[in-house]
C-alpha cells in the first residue's frame, strides 16, 4: 500500500510539473531588442571598464602596478557598469552579470597578492564573463541591426 502511494505521489508530481513546464513555455515571447541612447552608453560605459580592468589586471600581473590598483579599477567598473541603464533585455543581462564578474576578478587579485588561491575567485570571474559573451553573441545580429554594434565588447 506503501508503494502504490508513493508511485502515485511521485506521478502526480511528474503531471503537476510537465503541467507548469508547458504552461510556462506557451507564454514566452521574443525577445525585442532596442538600441536606444542608454543602451549604446552602456554599451561605451561597459566597453571603458573592461579596458580599464583588463590593462590593471594586466599591469598587476607583470608586475607594473600594485594589486590595490587592480581591485580599485574593478571595483569602480563594477559601480560603474551598476548605474547604467539600458533599456535592451540582452544588454540588461550584462548589466546584472558584469558587477558579479568584475568584483569576482578584483577577490582574484586581492587572494593572489595574499599568496592565497585565486583561481575559485577567477574561475567565477571567467565563468560571468563567458555567460556575457554568450548573451552578447546571440544578441549581435539583432542589435547590429538596430544600431548597436557589441563587437568591441566581444
Amino acid at each position: 500500500m506503501l508503494r502504490l502511494g508513493l508511485v502515485l505521489i511521485l506521478f502526480l508530481s511528474l503531471v503537476a510539473f510537465l503541467g507548469f513546464a508547458r504552461a510556462s513555455s506557451a507564454h514566452t515571447r521574443p525577445v525585442v531588442h532596442s538600441c536606444g541612447l542608454t543602451d549604446r552608453q552602456f554599451l561605451t560605459v561597459y566597453d571603458l571598464q573592461l579596458q580599464a580592468v583588463g590593462m590593471y589586471g594586466t599591469d598587476y600581473m607583470n608586475g607594473d602596478a600594485k594589486a590595490q590598483d587592480a581591485i580599485s579599477a574593478a571595483k569602480e567598473a563594477a559601480v560603474a557598469v551598476k548605474s547604467s541603464a539600458p533599456f535592451d533585455p540582452t544588454l540588461q543581462t550584462v548589466k546584472h552579470l558584469a558587477p558579479p564578474m568584475f568584483l569576482e576578478f578584483g577577490r582574484a587579485v586581492k587572494l593572489r597578492s595574499a599568496g592565497k588561491d585565486a583561481s575559485p575567485a577567477m574561475y567565477r570571474a571567467y565563468s560571468l564573463s563567458a555567460r556575457v559573451r554568450d548573451v552578447l553573441t546571440e544578441a549581435e545580429p539583432k542589435l547590429k541591426a538596430l544600431g548597436c554594434d557589441v563587437s568591441d565588447v566581444l
